[in-house]
């Protein structure tokens, strides 16, 4: 039997009549169920290492910021991820499949106990995965605020609306998240769910197979059936399309974590002492002692001499900064800002600190300076000057921009694990459009209309049944448009309206 009599053998039948017997349906649902539990598989594997990936980046954020309440939110973050991990895990080993020699009753039944399990994960993904990580975030992103006692309304100008900004990426990302979930629960697991129900309550009881769901799995057990005689032709997504995707994703994961490096690093401080506003006027005799003392200080940091800045401490500073710690945070304070080229001040005082604006090679600081009757050190503090270019510069210094290399480079390569893992995007036959490496067959007579559906450069096709069911399929994003195009015109019902859309793909 070749690709023409099966064709004109299936436009006789009348596609609502579920004609083949249980028999062949129980295999169609265990081969469905393979597929399901392969994709399961890949998925526990990439939320697993994307768990590993985030324990490891705000394990760092833990170990390098100052903001206790930020650094409690690196450990929620951290302790979601690990619960996450933990009821993937769970959920896999409550959930094995029959073992081999298993009845079709005991085969039905793990695999229905599967479906139902993971369908109970995305429908309270809200709880268990969205909301730790989520409150983890938003309080690493406003912890650090909450310790600035020293802000003034051109350092909210600049960092408020920033934390907004981040926030609300952060509740739109985490809404897209829920969304998507919901859906594929709703459009892929409990119709599944349903189906695997009906035949595993005909397989206990004998009664036959609901209509709906004999009509469902007709395609897969005709597919099946007609394996040995349809050779579809199959398509992969182009791995341009998935890079530029994958690109897009991983440079925004560099940003918002430079974005979090830069905001985490709210202030410098050798004490844990804050400046406390409003500032006052200094005395003139003041002006003089802070100014040298300054001068001096200054000196000596561009200079690289960290140790001669400890001698300039009292004892009390001394001992709470000693000079391992000292060089550690004057060399980070160098790292970042660089030289200081000038410095102007002082600018007023709060009590006993006293202010200077201190102008660096890659940005502006405020240095707020302590003095005792012995004009020693009592008190050092540093903290970013309000600029809203800033951050803009310290985010893309050249420092983080060697961090975008790896991020480039991460970003091909899972674009490349993608495409490898969806070899079979699409196949087109005889009898219809095979998706998801033939587990869903469309025949053609049942997609009685197409709609265009286009996210920035792609177009995919939306496949709609008569009872309104919709399918995507990806159209311009597939390889070897002139192969695709003639496998359409050469399988597809001439009215078929997928011929429609033929004008959307390249000319090779």
């Amino acid at each position: 039997m070749n690709d023409d009599e099966l064709k004109n053998l299936w436009q006789q039948q009348p596609l609502r009549v579920p004609d083949l017997p249980a028999a062949q349906l129980v295999p169609a649902m265990q081969n469905k169920m393979s597929a399901f539990r392969r994709t399961l598989l890949w998925r526990d594997v990439r939320e697993l290492a994307a768990c590993v990936v985030v324990i490891i980046i705000f394990g760092y954020f833990y170990f390098h910021r100052s903001a206790p309440m930020a650094r409690i939110g690196d450990l929620i973050v951290i302790g979601g991820s690990i619960f996450i991990g933990w009821k993937l895990v769970r959920a896999r080993r409550a959930t094995p499949p029959a073992p081999p020699g298993a009845t079709i009753v005991e085969s039905l039944r793990a695999e229905l106990n599967s479906v139902r399990t993971q369908s109970g994960l995305l429908g309270s993904v809200l709880w268990w995965y969205l909301l730790p990580l989520t409150i983890g975030e938003l309080v690493c992103v406003w912890g650090p605020l909450l310790h600035l006692r020293a802000v003034d309304s051109a350092e909210l100008l600049v960092l408020v609306p920033t934390y907004l900004f981040v926030t609300l990426v952060i509740l739109a990302v985490n809404v897209f998240v829920y969304w998507l979930n919901q859906w594929a629960r709703r459009k892929q697991l409990l119709p599944v769910q349903a189906q695997l129900e009906s035949l595993l309550r005909s397989a206990e009881t004998g009664e036959p197979l609901d209509q709906t769901d004999a009509a469902n799995l007709r395609p897969i057990a005709l597919s099946m059936a007609a394996a040995e005689h349809v050779k579809p032709a199959e398509f992969k997504v182009a791995f341009w399309q998935l890079a530029l995707y994958g690109e897009i994703a991983f440079i925004g994961i560099w940003f918002f974590l430079m974005l979090g490096l830069t905001l985490s690093k709210d202030g410098w401080s050798p004490r844990n002492d804050f400046l406390k506003l409003p500032l006052q006027p200094i005395r003139a005799e003041e002006t003089n002692r802070y100014s040298i003392v300054a001068r001096n200080i200054i000196d000596l940091l561009n200079a690289g001499d960290s140790a001669a800045v400890q001698k300039l401490y009292d004892s009390e500073m001394a001992e709470a900064f000693p000079p391992q710690k000292a060089s550690e945070f004057f060399a980070d304070l160098a790292a970042h800002f660089g030289k200081i080229e000038k410095f102007e001040g002082p600018a007023g005082r709060s009590d006993e600190w006293v202010v200077f604006r201190l102008h660096c090679r890659r940005g502006e600081l405020t240095m707020s300076l302590a003095l005792d009757d012995d004009n020693k050190i009592g008190g050092l503090y540093f903290r970013r000057a309000a600029n809203l270019g800033s951050p803009v510069r310290q985010i893309f210094s050249w420092q983080h921009l060697l961090w975008l290399v790896p991020f480039v480079l991460a970003g091909l390569l899972y674009s490349r694990i993608l495409q490898k893992m969806s070899e079979r995007a699409v196949g087109i036959s005889t009898l219809g459009v095979h998706l998801r490496k033939g587990e869903n067959l469309l025949l053609w007579e049942e997609i009685k209309e197409v709609r265009p559906l286009r996210v920035l450069n792609m177009r995919s096709l939306w496949l709609i049944s008569e009872s309104g069911k919709k399918t995507i399929m990806p159209w311009t994003s597939l390889e070897r448009h002139s192969d695709l195009k003639a496998a359409v015109e050469g399988f597809a019902p001439l009215n078929h309206p997928l011929r429609k859309y033929l004008s959307l793909l390249k000319r090779i």
